[in-house]
């Protein structure tokens, strides 16, 4: 029998890892707001904005699949404990650069890329972790609850980041992030992680492209998965761009960088409450099924109300509302993704359909940059989150993608 079958929902482990990360959280939100907000201000570009964004996506689209195969097997909690260790590091050495008043954009570009390698390995060793520490019926509880928390400490983190800016200084956020991430990286250094399958097993050249064979013939040949590509890409190129540029959207609507701050922090609130209610209210499978198919494509044409609105309080009003529906439809598609695939080829094929996500990401960001040097900000906004409406119409054309995700629901172990 499977050890996770015996263990309840806060158990040590569960409760290390959630606990790890948030330290790690609340740095990295307030630094990618900090430096992006440098980065604007020192070049005007939102073409370089979207450049910055777009690393750490173009890092997972090339080598998500080859780190999925290297994690399973490789020891997972080292994995997660030297990415941020890692991390943690360069942030500081970063933020030392930064109070002696010699930060260049290309050291901001070059740090992005360590960040983007190391979390290229940490997000699919963390989530198959995740799913391992806890019983398969508690995984969407599990997911959201943590997730919840994260959501508080980003929150907090988003609300104070204008403020901290202002009065501290980019350098004392840089360095507050790497401290961050060094506590992360001690505290899961006592986390227990079952091994996985392919644990201690060789790892080449010639294995990891053997696996990404495998995994890309498992997506390829299942028209589930399939489909599950072509709405991850779609969606993200036309749905995730306006995140790079959200800072100058927000200054062109004569907002400043604490109510920018606020409304980054809006993102957070919403899906707090979102994984809270989904993680303390017992809903039955089919019904959060359907809230996941009518919560993408709703969220979407909410978004495309938001980027409409003129004045702060009305855009805090329509971001609150439209990131709750975002959140719920999210917490249940993470949890249902995840067991939806066999738990042996969990980190291959997750990090396969990263890579397709991550690229329509990164895409995104680069094209949303470039064109918002032309385009109004508010026209770009409203129009491409009524085209990533489109994709989602795919989850009603072919009905086997919702089956396939009730039927996990139903029997995780299948």
């Amino acid at each position: 029998m499977n050890e996770t079958k015996t263990l309840k929902l806060w158990n040590k482990n569960f409760i290390l890892l959630w606990q790890g990360t948030l330290f790690s959280t609340f740095g990295d939100v307030l630094y990618s707001i900090c430096i992006g907000y440098w980065v604007y201000e020192k070049t005007g570009s939102t073409a370089l904005m979207g450049l910055l964004s777009s690393i750490s996506m173009f890092v997972a689209m090339f080598l998500g699949p080859f780190c999925g195969a290297i994690i399973d097997r490789s020891h997972r909690k080292w994995m997660i404990v030297g990415t941020d260790l890692i991390r943690g590091l360069t942030m500081i050495g970063l933020g030392l650069i930064a109070m002696s008043q010699h930060l260049e954009v290309w050291m901001v570009l070059a740090t992005a890329l360590i960040a983007a390698l190391c979390n290229a390995f940490f997000t699919p060793a963390s989530m198959t972790v995740m799913t391992d520490l806890v019983m398969p019926k508690d995984l969407v509880r599990a997911q959201s609850l943590a997730g919840g928390m994260r959501s508080l400490v980003a929150m907090i983190g988003k609300g104070l980041s204008g403020a901290i800016i202002a009065f501290l200084g980019v350098p004392f956020v840089i360095l507050l992030n790497g401290i961050s991430l060094l506590i992360s990286a001690f505290t899961e250094c006592f986390i227990d992680v079952p091994r996985a399958p392919k644990t201690g097993m060789p790892i080449n050249l010639k294995i990891l492209l053997a696996d990404l064979k495998e995994g890309a013939r498992y997506v390829l040949n299942d028209r589930c998965f399939r489909i599950i590509v072509v709405i991850a890409v779609t969606a993200n190129f036309f749905g995730s761009g306006m995140n790079a540029v959200f800072l100058p959207f927000c200054l062109g609507k004569g907002l400043d960088v604490v109510q920018y701050g606020y409304l980054m922090s809006l993102q957070s609130i919403s899906a707090l409450i979102g994984t809270i209610v989904m993680g303390t209210l017992n809903i039955r499978p089919e019904l959060r099924i359907k809230l996941m198919l009518f919560g993408f494509p709703l969220s979407s044409l909410l978004f495309a109300v938001c980027y409409s609105m003129q004045t702060f309080n009305t855009l805090a009003l329509s971001f609150l509302i439209t990131f709750f529906v975002s959140a719920v439809a999210n917490a249940i598609l993470n949890a249902a993704f995840m067991l939806v695939i066999p738990r042996e080829k969990r980190a291959m094929i997750s990090g396969f359909i990263m890579m397709a996500s991550s690229g329509g990401q990164a895409l995104s960001s680069l094209v949303f940059g470039l064109v918002a040097e032309f385009v109004d900000l508010s026209l770009l906004g409203t129009v491409s989150s009524l085209i990533s409406i489109l994709p989602f119409a795919l989850m009603f054309i072919y009905p086997e993608v919702q089956k396939r995700f009730l039927q996990a629901e139903l029997s995780p172990e299948l």
